[in-house]
């Protein structure tokens, strides 16, 4: 079965078009990037920032998601020639790249002064909406993920013309429900033989001598140390003094001194006393995953959920392999069994089919009275409506049954999609808790009870607009474990 295509983004006035048109009803602009036999149309805008702009795009022929990234090109034409140069280099630089923590790159489109930079679609979130959203992460979190970087570290740096991202920072990592690691954002990357050039990074994150235009591997790694200790104290290195850190237990005390003696040595100003490499520093980290101090192993995962990254290239299968040939630390998601889930959505009614009416009857050809109707037509049209009433009472049945046959404390995950309107200094988390609960009790009845705390599934909730009350409308996704109430004795 062919999917249908959602609406449709206009590229130029960001309106939304209907899902069959290809020009803009509001500007005339063309809907469709045609690249050989690939025609992609925009879906919705996944983040903006800076000069660029993600989008979440589909093949109308091959009906795969993609991403797009869009950057304008600047009027000035020695400003618009700099910027084209930085994309072409980020184009030739994913085009020879392949590895699973990478996104696959597939063309690059100009048009009306704009960029379309076309690669794979990384279902997640960054990690700085993750710290927006909890303020800091797990240890067991950090090492994961820093682990996993740094293995995109060591296969950047280890190409045959060495690769130097420049920006490694929580919004350019983006992590999944399976735990994994992809970077995301190569606009500043840069090969080390290359010339010495403009200073370009993430004040806060970026080392000393990157601002003196000198890159090395060296400078990847004191960035994921920047990043790996913003992650566990939730302390923003942007506007700090440059390069102070403190030290990372007087932040967060609960995190092992294995782990601060990581992240320490990263931050080194002097290049020479960081890891020689970010295969030294993969080791470090992993030394700590195994060390028993921490307490820490097997690594669970037991964060909210965030969609599953869906990897669109042909080539790569489902098993992932990494560069490195060391064994590999993954997080674990413990769920509910396939049979006990269930999904619920907000509306779902069953539309009666409507009964085809019955053909004309042949003419008598030699009486002229009426013609009645076949005896076999009328068992039909009975047959029919005894299935349609037994289809309407089956589907009011399942939906007025507050259990849904649920054994006692037998939990069942349900999430649900919903919009929410929230003051100011109202906390978003318990708002949605409480919608989510109303939900639960008006669809299902007061005997059911929550077995587990809601939390957001994927992104935190979207502010969609202003009410003219002063509140602002949120709409997002909320997942919990609901099951009956047990019987009282």
């Amino acid at each position: 079965m062919i999917p249908i295509r959602p609406d449709i983004l206009c590229p130029r006035c960001r309106r939304i078009n209907s899902r069959r048109a290809t020009v803009c009803r509001y500007c005339t602009q063309a809907l469709g990037f045609v690249d050989g036999n690939n025609c992609y149309f925009l879906v919705r805008v996944i983040k903006t920032g800076g000069q660029a702009v993600i989008f979440e795009a589909i093949d109308d022929n091959s009906h795969r998601t993609y991403a797009i990234k869009e950057i304008a090109l600047p009027l000035d034409p020695d400003q618009a020639l700099e910027a084209f140069q930085r994309c072409a280099v980020e184009a030739r630089l994913l085009a020879t790249l392949a590895h699973p923590g990478i996104p696959h790159f597939y063309s690059c489109i100009i048009e009306n002064g704009r960029v379309y930079i076309i690669m794979d679609m990384v279902r997640g979130t960054d990690l700085e909406d993750v710290l927006r959203q909890r303020g800091q992460m797990s240890e067991r979190e950090v090492l994961s993920i820093a682990s996993q970087v740094c293995d995109i570290l060591y296969y950047l740096h280890h190409q045959a013309n060495s690769v130097v991202f420049r920006d490694v920072k929580p919004s350019n990592i983006m992590f999944d429900s399976d735990g994994f690691a992809t970077m995301i954002d190569f606009g500043i990357a840069r090969f080390t033989n290359s010339q010495r050039g403009v200073v370009m990074g993430t004040p806060g994150y970026a080392p000393p001598e990157q601002y003196r235009g000198d890159v090395s591997v060296a400078s990847d790694i004191y960035a994921l140390g920047a990043t790996m200790h913003h992650l566990l104290t939730g302390r923003d290195p942007r506007g700090q003094k440059p390069f102070s850190f403190p030290p990372v237990r007087d932040l967060a005390p609960q995190v092992s001194q294995l782990t601060a003696d990581v992240v320490q040595r990263a931050l080194q100003l002097n290049p020479n006393e960081r890891f020689l490499s970010a295969l030294d520093m993969r080791a470090a980290i992993r030394a700590v995953i195994r060390s028993e101090d921490t307490n820490i192993l097997p690594i669970i995962r037991d964060t909210s959920p965030i969609p599953t990254r869906a990897i669109i290239s042909a080539s790569s299968g489902p098993n992932i392999t990494h560069a490195l040939g060391e064994a590999q630390y993954t997080t674990n998601v413990i769920t509910p069994s396939d049979a006990q889930q269930h999904i619920a959505t907000n509306e779902l009614s069953f539309v009666p089919q409507e009964v085809p009416s019955a053909p004309p009857s042949p003419t008598p050809k030699v009486n002229n009275s009426p013609a009645r109707r076949p005896a076999f037509f009328t068992q039909r049209i009975l047959i029919a409506v005894v299935l349609l009433l037994c289809f309407i009472g089956g589907g009011i049945w399942f939906f007025r049954s507050p259990t849904l046959n649920w054994q006692a404390n037998t939990p069942q995950r349900i999430s649900v999609s919903l919009t929410v309107d929230i003051t100011a200094d109202a906390d978003i988390d318990i708002a949605f808790a409480k919608a989510y609960s109303d939900y639960i009790r008006t669809t299902y009845g007061t005997n059911m009870q929550i077995t587990s705390t809601p939390h957001f599934l994927g992104r935190p909730p979207e502010a969609i607009r202003q009410n003219a009350d002063g509140t602002t409308h949120y709409q997002g996704i909320i997942v919990a474990d609901i099951a009956p109430k047990s019987p009282q004795p």
